[in-house]
């Protein structure tokens, strides 16, 4: 099934300010900050601002890191566009420096907020119109909780929740990890053959992927990154049985957003000569594009029960108080496409890989992001040290000697 337009992954985001993200390395050290993305409908250039914040070291007597995550926070901001947003899709992606070598891109979680009505704690949006917002202002982490619970309770939103119950097998909540022990995921000899129209190629460029439920029935292992002696952790579901061999830790099916796990392994980290230290570079690219509504979408959009108010999409579009900023020309017959694709002199992500203005290719999106005002791709970096301690020994008591004898 492809994934373009679908209502798989949903949340809810904006248009082109600044963002910063927190890092969260090691064993257990996180940061926190709130930064924004802004989109300008006047001009394709924007101002971004993402920032990380280095994670304190990770210091142990084998060197040994276990993980480095990140649980961004961000607002995104959009103005003066000709045709009303409805959806921002983003994808995150990592990637990671040895001694100079930087290691390929691979994505660690995506997802499609939807501008919907309805709110959960810690996340805010403005209504569908060519001038809006979308702010986390709690980390992702906690919104994915969140989406999950709102879902679980039958929600029939699907920005932040959608009909039908839908698990998270594992612990919540929980940052997206971009290196761990697993390592990046095999993909490309994963089984892709229950999931209509994917596979490796796909599942990788973003085009053509099924749904985060699907990615956790037929992909995903189950499995939990750990530190190193710990048990392995696998979840358990309602969904369907999951039979796959990939450990997709950012997966959080219950908020039909993620889909992937780490971009690579600890190993680079890792320090073996007792009293040595490294650093290393992890950097974090952000994509951003801003989508159109479809006819198929407004029910969701309404906020109320659509066949008792309204007898037509175009009735809903031009009555209802949410869309009171969108035109019947702002929505799309099909599927959800980027906004204003091609037009106004603007590039179109189809001369760029993709097969329609509808496909979420990550390349195709990155290829246009400095000449079109609705995609923002940007990066940000931070050190991780890993310090191995010096091994000793030594003796500390007391001998309690004494002595005695006899004679005459």
């Amino acid at each position: 099934m492809s994934e373009d337009g679908s209502r798989d992954d949903s949340l809810s985001i904006d248009r082109r300010n600044a963002l910063k993200m927190l890092g969260t390395a090691g064993v257990a050290v996180a940061g926190t900050g709130l930064g924004s993305v802004a989109f300008s409908g006047n001009s394709a250039a924007a101002t971004v601002d993402i920032g990380a914040t280095n994670p304190s070291s990770v210091t142990n007597d084998r060197g040994d890191l276990s993980k480095v995550t990140i649980d961004p926070t961000f607002r995104v901001e959009w103005e003066n566009l000709d045709t009303a947003v409805g959806k921002v899709f983003y994808v995150i992606e990592g990637r990671t420096r040895d001694n100079g070598n930087w290691s390929d891109w691979s994505p660690v979680f995506r997802s499609t907020p939807w501008l919907t009505p309805g709110s959960l704690q810690g996340a805010d949006a403005s209504k569908p119109g060519t001038t809006g917002y979308l702010e986390f202002s709690d980390p992702l982490s906690a919104i994915m909780n969140r989406s999950s619970a709102s879902r679980d309770n039958d929600n029939p939103s699907p920005g932040f929740g959608s009909t039908g119950k839908a698990e998270d097998p594992r612990p919540l909540p929980r940052p997206i990890e971009v290196v761990n022990e697993l390592g990046r995921p095999d993909y490309e000899n994963a089984d892709y053959s229950d999931i209509n129209g994917v596979d490796a190629s796909s599942y990788l460029a973003g085009n053509s992927m099924g749904g985060a439920n699907s990615a956790y029935s037929n992909l995903d292992s189950g499995e939990l990154s750990r530190t190193e002696g710990g048990a392995v952790e696998y979840g358990d579901s309602s969904l369907d049985d999951n039979g796959g061999t990939l450990p997709l830790v950012n997966n959080f099916p219950g908020a039909e957003s993620g889909y992937y796990g780490a971009a690579g392994d600890t190993s680079r980290f890792d320090v073996d000569e007792d009293g040595a230290s490294d650093t290393d570079t992890v950097e974090i690219r952000y994509t951003f594009a801003l989508q159109t509504l479809t006819e198929s979408d407004i029910p969701y959009f309404t906020g109320s029960d659509f066949d008792d108010n309204y007898s037509t999409v175009e009735t809903a579009i031009r009555e209802d108080s949410w869309l009171e900023n969108v035109r019947p020309e702002d929505v799309n017959t099909g599927n959800s496409e980027l906004v204003m694709d091609g037009t106004d002199g603007y590039p179109s992500i189809t001369n760029n890989g993709a097969n329609s203005a509808a496909s979420n290719v990550y390349d195709a999106y990155q290829a246009i992001a400095d000449s079109h005002p609705a995609v923002i791709s940007t990066t940000a970096q931070f050190t991780v040290t890993v310090m191995n301690e010096a091994g000793d020994s030594g003796v500390t008591g007391d001998t309690s000697a004494g002595a005695s004898g006899g004679g005459q």
